[in-house]
């Protein structure tokens, strides 16, 4: 079985307010990682959205984030959470010191990531090295426009653009709530 995460887990639930497409939201952060975080939400963006994260530390503080939506989902399931998957883009010096609590590895370095490390120190104008570190690599190209789900209920196929499955999208031909199964 495939492992799909880079870095371990912390299992906390804080309030934060995040601001996706100049607007406003109110949420709860949980799921905590050196370079991504989960929050609980009805109010889902589309993978790929650019958003402004704040969360509410239990020592009274609050950490700046930036980040980019990686995962999307909104479900009539109880089971399963809705919310959205964040890739950290940026992490400012509180949420290091948050994380150095659960995790004394933390590199303690608040700049960009974007997944992949550098193999040795880049050279700048003046032929000193940048320290290692995480630098920005661009976004892979997009999938398809659409996917073809079946629906669990009647059986019909429904073309769903790709951008709106975080909507929770319904089938045409019974109206029963359709997911993407994973």
């Amino acid at each position: 079985m495939r492992v799909r995460r880079r870095h371990e887990r912390f299992l906390r639930r804080l309030e934060s307010e995040f601001i996706g497409e100049g607007n406003n939201y109110r949420a709860i952060s949980s799921d905590f990682s050196r370079y991504g975080l989960f929050i609980r939400t009805n109010h889902a963006f589309v993978p790929g959205t650019e958003l402004d994260i704040v969360v509410h530390l239990p020592n009274g503080t609050a950490c700046k984030l930036k980040g980019v939506v990686r995962m999307a989902m909104k479900t009539t399931i109880v089971s399963l959470k809705n919310g959205m998957g964040i890739e950290l883009l940026q992490r400012d010096h509180n949420y290091i010191r948050f994380l150095k609590d659960f995790d004394p590895d933390e590199d303690g370095d608040p700049g960009t990531y974007t997944g992949e490390t550098s193999a040795r120190p880049e050279p700048t104008d003046q032929g000193q090295q940048k320290p290692q570190g995480y630098y920005h690599k661009p976004a892979p190209d997009p999938a398809p426009d659409f996917v073809i789900i079946a629906c669990a209920q009647c059986g019909a196929k429904n073309k769903v653009r790709r951008e709106r499955l975080s909507h929770g999208p319904k089938c045409g031909k019974c109206g029963s709530p359709i997911s993407l199964q994973i």
